[in-house]
């Protein structure tokens, strides 16, 4: 437990005021279709998927709704309606959720696919914790982690206007290596391993008008410039994250 560096009341804080909406969902999911389509073999039928650290469960109940998967949620928060709230607005009506914590609770039963979405970057141990997915796969079965970048010059604009999210946040956990070393522990074969995304120039705190000056000016030269040179030449430096997709031998 204090290994964790966020808590159950943060993240339920965090999600409490976002609204529920099927536009919305899709909006934001289906970004990553490319990465999903190389997950997920939508040829097969009756697959299972659990996410790890399911709340508030977007992602995976769009998965469940476009490859039609049973689903299941796991995740140690109080706040279930939310969950369950994301599969209704998605027309997902038979899933499982359980709430339970990921670092003690020793899985019945195991899964084609596992889901890891900006989870193990939050754990002090996260070497221990990315170890504990593989008893959740099947034989054959793919684990998909993403998590952000927040190394290189990313790093340097956090700490001007973003130090409070940056604290909760693992660096140690951003880096290529460490999910070749994974693989390579757990004899899994990695399917993707990559750098992604646009300059993550978003902040979680209130900013003094500095800060706001540094924010706006990011956004500026990143959306108007920079993204378009950096989603071609994904980089440590300046992407916003890191997506790995691994099977099990």
């Amino acid at each position: 437990m204090g290994n964790k560096l966020t808590t159950q009341d943060y993240w339920e804080a965090y999600y409490s005021k976002g609204t529920v909406n099927q536009r919305n969902i899709i909006n934001v999911c289906s970004y990553y279709d490319h990465y999903w389509n190389s997950f997920i073999d939508k040829n097969k039928q009756k697959q299972t998927i659990i996410e790890i650290g399911g709340y508030p469960g977007r992602y995976l109940a769009y998965l469940a709704s476009r490859y039609n998967l049973a689903p299941t949620s796991l995740d140690y928060n109080s706040d279930t309606d939310k969950i369950k709230e994301m599969f209704e607005v998605m027309e997902v009506k038979n899933f499982t959720i359980l709430q339970k914590d990921f670092t003690v609770y020793t899985p019945e039963i195991s899964y084609d696919y596992v889901l890891s979405n900006g989870f193990i970057e939050h754990f002090n141990n996260f070497e221990e914790i990315l170890d504990l997915h593989v008893k959740y796969m099947k034989k054959n079965g793919k684990l998909y982690v993403m998590i952000p970048n927040m190394k290189g010059y990313v790093y340097f604009y956090k700490y001007l206007v973003d130090r409070r999210n940056l604290k909760i946040h693992n660096l140690k956990s951003m880096r290529k290596r460490v999910f070749k070393n994974f693989a390579e522990r757990n004899d899994l074969i990695i399917g993707k391993l990559e750098y992604f995304g646009d300059f993550p120039h978003a902040v979680h705190q209130k900013l003094n008008p500095i800060q706001k000056i540094i924010c706006k000016i990011h956004r500026f030269l990143f959306k108007r410039f920079l993204n378009k040179i950096l989603n071609k030449y994904p980089s440590p430096y300046f992407s916003s994250g890191i997506v790995a997709i691994f099977e099990k031998k």
